[in-house]
């Protein structure tokens, strides 16, 4: 068996057995240390490998994608700094537990600490971010084959075991690297291999599973949800569908209230009575119904910092249950803490409940109802109001008139805020995704468009101004999506989260915090070759949302507001709620 060299040959085991392991997603960028992975990929006829020519837009993209399917995507790329522009997307893979394999081409040892080019200390260079690294070294007849195999199927199962996240495989390769002729006889090589070669299945398969507590694990929550006079469920984070089912079926059997997260799956399109989309907005006024006695968490950290503030300050027995072994409590206010996905514990729950009667709620949620209703009558009313334009009328627009066949990719500062709080219950129950391990604003159309690619499904992400620019390139993916993205940008001229921060009254706000950049979206689209459309009303988004959605195509969509109208539109319509609720509540 002849192939071009050794480093191919090496390249083509590590990509193959990729695929054996079930990757199907690849993302990278070009350069020539990385030849002999590029042509592995390229001699792979089962996938369609997506290239940028931005390392950090790729990473990003690779990280989205992997959101969508929940299994391992491969973000490969050359030598040097063009390892580090992946570094925040690894940083939002590892705090949220995406499962990346971090495919790495690197020069070979002997030119290490030597100031040659472009070479620099790629080894455990996204130090404690990765759950697992190797530096592979250069091909080398001396090394089993086997050995390839077996570091791949090791980093896959490390990506996806427990809480997954990012692994890296940093391979290094001597020249010749591409199309330079140094023919490899892999025969002899390759005999070991042969069971493997004829399986077609990974050479080591490694199992793993959902965690699922003990019944002694469960045993403290029974007592105390059985002695509950007033148990809420908290919906946190939840990326998965069946754990968001999960927690629903839960809230179902005991009858308890739900207080939902914007990316929890249960906060848009909500019809279930017992959910409260507008808690946030409703702990305007912390006493507007009587205090919970157990708070129960499923699922990620909350959006919603009001939200959690009030669990950190209540006296109620607090559960967090998670699907990793890390601390979730920033406010050290924990009470029992639990590691498992949602759905492991309904079923741990349900066997270890088999034989006993199930609590049933008290309905003292209904005591919160009225005061809800008229947060939720004060939103609605604002939203109606033709006059009325600002970021949470842009949110409750956008959650109202999106289609069904529509996901929401939302991204950080102000945009995910703004649809916790005032998305509408009553419009699609879209999926709703965000960029929240880290919560930075770099890669948002990045990670949108990998998202898109992923559930196969047309996606809107919105995005501020700012965040827009750190991710000009992404558009390029926008541009050959196959499936319609649409690009809601929110042009306030700067960082307008800032205008809710004390700073804001700072005689230096706009040079340090505002920082106004004087340009839109239009000229970008262009360059792109992207339909564009502005909306300055309510009505012209609505129009610009049907005309958008109803086409095939993927666009942008920029809607223009003013900082400072738009923080004080919020505080008035805030102390409205405010007001509101404390009427119902007294």
């Amino acid at each position: 068996m002849l192939t071009t060299n050794l480093n191919l040959f090496w390249a083509d085991l590590l990509i193959s057995e990729l695929v054996r392991c079930g990757v199907d997603a690849f993302h990278g960028s070009s350069g020539a240390r990385s030849a002999p992975l590029a042509l592995a990929l390229a001699n792979q006829t089962a996938i369609q490998p997506v290239i940028h020519f931005d390392e950090r837009a790729s990473a990003f993209h690779a990280l989205g994608h992997a959101r969508a399917t929940g299994r391992p995507a491969v973000w490969f790329t050359t030598s040097g700094s063009a390892v580090a522009n992946g570094w925040p997307a690894v940083v939002e893979a590892h705090q949220d537990g995406v499962p990346l394999i971090l495919l790495t081409a690197d020069r070979p040892p002997e030119w290490r600490d030597t100031r040659a080019n472009q070479t620099i200390e790629q080894t455990g260079i996204f130090g404690s971010c990765t759950r697992w690294s190797v530096d592979l070294p250069c091909p080398d007849t001396r090394i089993p084959a086997a050995f390839v195999l077996t570091t791949v199927d090791q980093a896959v199962a490390r990506a996806q075991n427990g809480f997954g996240g990012p692994v890296h495989i940093n391979g290094m390769f001597r020249e010749p690297l591409g199309g330079e002729a140094e023919p490899f006889d892999a025969t002899t090589y390759l005999a070991p291999l042969a069971q493997w070669i004829d399986s077609g299945q990974p050479f080591t398969r490694i199992g793993h599973g959902p965690v699922r507590p003990a019944v002694d694990d469960v045993l403290p929550v029974i007592e105390r949800v059985r002695s509950a006079q007033r148990g809420v469920i908290v919906a946190g984070r939840l990326p998965q569908t069946a754990d968001q089912q999960a927690v629903m079926r839960w809230a179902t059997e005991l009858d308890w209230p739900v207080w939902p997260d914007i990316l929890s799956g249960a906060r848009l399109g909500a019809n279930d009575p017992r959910v409260c989309p507008h808690i946030d907005l409703l702990l305007l006024t912390p006493d507007a119904g009587p205090a919970p006695d157990v708070i129960i968490h499923l699922g990620g950290p909350l959006v919603s910092k009001r939200v959690q503030t009030y669990i950190d300050r209540s006296d109620a027995w607090y559960v967090v249950i998670r699907p990793h072994p890390h601390r979730q409590d920033y406010a050290h206010r924990v009470n029992y803490a639990l590691q498992c996905a949602p759905t492991a514990w309904l079923e741990a729950w349900r066997d270890a409940t088999a034989n006993q009667t199930q609590p049933v709620g008290l309905g003292w949620g209904a005591a919160w109802k009225s005061a809800h209703d008229a947060a939720r009558r004060i939103c609605a009313a604002h939203a109606a109001d033709a006059a009325a334009w600002d970021e949470a009328v842009i949110a409750a627009t956008l959650s109202r008139r999106l289609p069904p066949t529509y996901a929401l990719f939302l991204g950080n500062s102000m945009p995910v805020r703004d649809m916790d709080q005032y998305g509408v219950a009553d419009g699609a129950a879209t999926p709703v995704m965000a960029n929240r391990g880290a919560s930075g604003i770099d890669g948002t159309v990045s990670t949108a468009s990998g998202w898109a690619a992923g559930l196969q499904r047309p996606v809107a992400v919105v995005l501020g101004d700012l965040a827009f620019l750190h991710d000009l390139n992404a558009l390029h993916y926008v541009r050959r999506s196959g499936v319609p993205l649409l690009v809601c940008v929110i042009n306030n001229n700067g960082g307008g989260i800032f205008s809710f921060l004390p700073m804001r009254d700072e005689a230096s706000f706009e040079t340090f915090f505002g920082t106004p950049h004087g340009y839109t979206a239009q000229q970008a689209a262009a360059m792109f070759d992207l339909p564009y459309t502005a909306a300055r009303s309510a009505g012209q988004l609505e129009t610009a949302l049907q005309a958008a959605t109803a086409q095939p195509a993927s666009g942008i969509i920029e809607c223009f507001t003013e900082r400072s109208a738009n923080y004080e539109a919020h505080r008035e319509l805030q102390e409205r709620i405010g007001a509101a609720v404390r009427e119902a509540s007294a």
